[in-house]
């Protein structure tokens, strides 16, 4: 009986053991492998005038090298007291499911590199905002009018690397302060 109750309880911690050696060891892709992957962060203060925006997000890009059919991004922004986005505040979460993307973008430097294009859909949550602020939310992401999207510019450098665009955001933005970064990593 106590050789039955080991036998039992070994066949059980081994399977246990083969079910965590086998999760571990499945990828946790939901749409296949990444070739790469993003940061993305901005903070614009204008100090003394309560207006203030940014957002923070991460985009990855699969199935391909130059190209791929496959990327998806999440971006947090929001937008209070400032005349850039309308005057219009928000606040909203921004969900890019694109079925293509591209290097024929260019980043914001003032001597722009390629970046990351893509083709696909948008959802802007939550669904409670208006739909003013829902169109400033899209408009934040990149000049497109709608959730389809056809070769939108992202200006995240296709190159792997930190890119701190601090002098871009005194250019674009006087008198604003704060950060605006990208991270991008190429997935072997």
């Amino acid at each position: 009986m106590r050789t039955r109750q080991l036998l039992l309880l070994a066949s059980l911690v081994g399977l246990l053991a083969f079910a965590v050696v086998g999760a571990a060891a499945t990828p946790a892709y939901g749409y296949g492998k990444a070739t790469y992957q993003a940061t993305l962060q901005g903070t614009f203060n204008f100090p003394g005038t309560g207006n203030a925006f940014g957002f923070w997000g991460w985009c990855d890009f699969a199935g391909g090298i130059t190209s791929g059919n496959d990327a998806d991004c999440q971006i947090s922004e929001y937008s209070h007291g400032t005349t850039i986005f309308g005057n219009v505040p928000f606040n909203c979460e921004l969900a890019i499911n694109a079925n293509f993307w591209d290097e024929s973008g260019s980043t914001l430097e003032f001597v722009p590199e390629p970046a990351f294009a893509v083709t696909g859909t948008a959802v802007v949550h939550p669904s409670s905002l208006s739909p003013v602020q829902q169109e400033e939310c899209l408009e934040a992401f990149g000049s497109f009018t709608g959730t389809s999207f056809q070769s939108v510019n992202t200006f995240i450098p296709v190159v792997p690397g930190h890119y701190d665009f601090k002098n871009v955001l005194r250019a674009f933005f006087p008198g604003a302060v704060g950060t605006f970064s990208f991270n991008v990593k190429q997935i072997p």
